[in-house]
């Protein structure tokens, strides 16, 4: 173990995930991860340091920002799965039930499971890649890029939900939450984790919208440039995040049975 607590295999320091195009040259991660998924991480984590360039030379630092934030969320489950493998047969025990410890439940899942998380950060790198572009401009344009965005967003909510009622059970976190008061909410239903898919998604979907327009109003020049857009098209981001996300529970649980 390194002073920091984190274990090293072989030399090699988990951190090393976040170095640009680590999984190209350090061998640990092609035993855990195909060279096709490797080859996709290193093209997103290309894109979202182009962004990150290009957003610098702009001057942009809300774009800049999320750049590096897009940056980081790539690199994360490469990061998960090298502390994985180096804490490989390490016993588990059954955590008590807290907000915290179901939050770093599906965290680790969410990042573990490397196809789920790099197929989420597609949108997300499309997104700081033609932030503040003439994309914006060109009106329902950025719908396309909503209903990318809720296709990741649907893919890991439904890695969660999965995760966290696997682990605790649909009863315990019906309790937790205290769902279990109404009667709908007793039991787990067919439709359950569609239902929390679509939550998820149209949560995510308002608050981005809150915050590009708080991002827009309190900065004249327009960061985001797009502050005149139709009440109607808002809920056109909205709608089109929806359907990528409800399409992306149906390919996962349909047609990939990746949640079942």
């Amino acid at each position: 173990m390194t002073s920091d607590n984190l274990p090293v295999r072989n030399g090699i320091h988990p951190l090393a995930a976040f170095l640009p195009f680590s999984p190209l040259t350090i061998k640990v991660f092609h035993a855990s991860m195909p060279l096709k998924w490797i080859a996709l991480f290193t093209v997103l984590q290309a894109i979202s340091l182009i962004a990150f360039y290009l957003n610098f030379v702009a001057n942009d630092l809300v774009w800049l920002s999320l750049a590096l934030w897009a940056y980081i969320l790539i690199a994360m489950p490469v990061y998960t799965i090298s502390v994985k493998n180096n804490t490989a047969n390490g016993k588990t025990h059954q955590q008590t039930l807290t907000f915290r410890n179901l939050f770093n439940i599906c965290a680790k899942a969410v990042f573990s499971d490397y196809r789920i998380s790099l197929v989420s950060k597609i949108p997300l790198t499309l997104q700081v890649l033609a932030g503040g572009s003439l994309l914006y401009e060109v009106f329902g344009a950025d719908w396309i890029l909503h209903g990318l965005a809720g296709f990741g967003i649907g893919a890991l909510a439904l890695t969660a939900y999965s995760a966290g009622v696997g682990y605790y059970g649909y009863g315990n976190l019906a309790s937790y939450f205290r769902l279990s008061r109404f009667a709908t909410f007793k039991v787990e239903r067919l439709r359950a984790s569609s239902e929390f898919t679509l939550f998820s998604i149209v949560v995510v979907a308002l608050i981005w919208e809150v915050f590009e327009r708080s991002v827009h109003f309190a900065s004249p020049v327009n960061v985001f440039r797009i502050g005149g857009e139709p009440l109607w098209n808002m809920f056109g981001d909205v709608f089109f995040a929806i359907c990528g996300g409800m399409i992306a529970h149906y390919l996962l649980t349909r047609k990939f049975k990746w949640h079942q």
